[in-house]
């Protein structure tokens, strides 16, 4: 039986008593994912399962994303990344390539609709994801601001705003690499694609302008939407545990990783299998086709 509790934080939840070792059917599918469309974030612990496993999982949310840093892709199985500092692969994209806000794939025309890291190693300091909650920080903002932006569409490129306020920058993409996400629009407020729900979209990150404004005034507004979701309310970061999944919705979410150093021994390492998808969750789309 799943058993949920919250996340001592100001949004998210806790799920114990999911197996995804040996699969999980319709029912408890839908019950994790009005979880996670109620809270934006839900954290699977005590997970054993092995990549096949955690793959068919992920393929129950979407069709996973396989990502456009090719070289960062895990061998034989392009579905997954491996994120952290312990493997030679994303140390040579970046160790800290996620360390700024953003949402994944937002830089894509399909946007990913959840994003879920698997813990295999984790630092005994350090290592945190904060993500935070769209949903509410759009719901704070005046009255005014709403209908000011209400039909905005901000025009996104990977990384553009990267390395802004302090933050890390991504590495750049090669020719070859761009070539394959050129910019694209999406509402500077979106609706989510199963529950109707409005919030922010990707504000931080890959957001650089917005239609039919100027430059300087879309980068004033971009900046001040970021300022004001980012603040410690709306954000909660999770210290993982060897064996959490944690999964959040990436239509109502941004997150940032924690910088992490070179691995030191024991202690100081940091391993997790990424996950994005997109699309609507099978067990959605079958309910929708047998009603």
């Amino acid at each position: 039986m799943i058993r949920f509790e919250p996340l001592e934080g100001p949004f998210g939840c806790a799920a114990h008593g999911v197996d995804l070792a040996a699969g999980l059917d319709d029912d408890g599918f839908l019950t994790l994912s009005r979880a996670l469309y109620r809270h934006r974030l839900l954290v699977l612990k005590g997970q054993t399962c092995g990549k096949d496993a955690y793959l068919r999982f992920g393929r129950q949310w979407g069709v996973p994303i396989q990502h456009v840093v090719d070289t960062a892709r895990m061998p034989g199985y392009p579905d997954l990344l491996e994120v952290g500092n312990v493997t030679r692969r994303w140390q040579m994209y970046s160790r800290n390539t996620a360390a700024f806000w953003h949402t994944d794939q937002s830089y894509e025309a399909d946007v990913a609709t959840a994003t879920m890291l698997y813990a295999q190693k984790v630092p005994d300091m350090g290592g945190e994801t904060r993500i935070l909650d769209m949903k509410a920080a759009y719901d704070d903002l005046d009255q005014e601001t709403r209908e000011r932006i209400d039909g905005m569409v901000a025009v996104h490129y990977y990384g553009a705003t990267s390395g802004r306020d302090g933050e890390l920058s991504t590495q750049q993409l090669t020719e070859a690499q761009a070539a394959t996400v050129p910019p694209v629009s999406h509402p500077l407020v979106r609706e989510h694609s199963v529950t109707g729900e409005r919030a922010l979209y990707a504000v931080g990150g890959t957001a650089y302008g917005i239609a039919g404004m100027p430059n300087d005034d879309a980068d004033a507004l971009l900046r001040s939407l970021k300022a004001h979701c980012v603040q410690d309310r709306y954000v909660y970061a999770h210290k993982y545990e060897v064996g959490d999944i944690a999964i959040w919705d990436t239509q109502m979410t941004m997150h940032c990783a924690a910088p992490m150093n070179d691995p030191d021994g024991p202690g100081t390492e940091r391993l997790l299998w990424r996950i994005s998808v997109r699309g609507l969750p099978e067990a959605y789309a079958r309910r929708r086709a047998a009603a």
